[in-house]
């Protein structure tokens, strides 16, 4: 088909072919602040999706993470508990060590103690009875002379790491089996 166009010169040169489908026109505007705007607008977005797909990314970092925090929290929890079951077990264990240790230096105090009452007891004085009770030592014996108790009392009061605050309570003479027998009976402070 030939196309003859009867518009005058002026009247061509004027009008400009338009691009399109028929029946549509699309025009592209040609000005610079369109353009500019446009690619701001486009750079815009695609920061934006830059900075969603990073804080996306630091979010499930953080929560991988916390997660690892938690799953150690409760490790270190559990470890806790045997911390503290194993401090308790160390504090009934020194308990009875501390008992046992007591019964020990009572046994070899007793031990040493008698050890030296033996060693300080003078010639010819008998114990009948040595009570050790309350802090509080009683000591009935019997003597031939008067003279032998002075001399445990002054042997005692030498052993002051043990013994102080002596009495002497009774004096008492009693004739048995042809002789003169002197009984007796001291009271003392006992220090351990």
């Amino acid at each position: 088909m030939i196309e003859i166009n009867l518009l005058p010169e002026e009247e061509r040169k004027r009008k400009k072919p338009e691009m399109g489908f028929s029946g549509v026109s699309i025009k592209f505007p040609t000005n610079f602040a369109f353009f500019a705007v446009a690619g701001g607008a486009i750079l815009l977005l695609i920061v934006l999706f830059i900075i969603h797909f990073v804080q996306v990314g630091s979010v499930n970092q953080l929560n991988k993470k916390i997660n690892e925090k938690q799953t150690e929290l409760k490790k270190l929890k559990e470890e806790v508990a045997k911390v503290d079951a194993m401090k308790q077990k160390e504090a009934e264990i020194n308990s009875k060590i501390e008992t046992i240790k007591k019964l020990v230096v009572g046994k070899f105090t007793y031990a040493k103690v008698l050890d030296m009452f033996v060693a300080n007891l003078p010639d010819y004085l008998w114990i009948e009875e040595l009570t050790i009770k309350n802090k509080k030592v009683v000591i009935k014996g019997k003597t031939f002379s008067n003279l032998m108790i002075t001399d445990l009392m002054t042997n005692l009061k030498n052993q002051t790491d043990y013994y102080d605050a002596f009495v002497l309570k009774d004096i008492v003479n009693k004739p048995e089996g042809g002789y003169d027998i002197i009984s007796f009976e001291i009271n003392a402070g006992f220090k351990q």
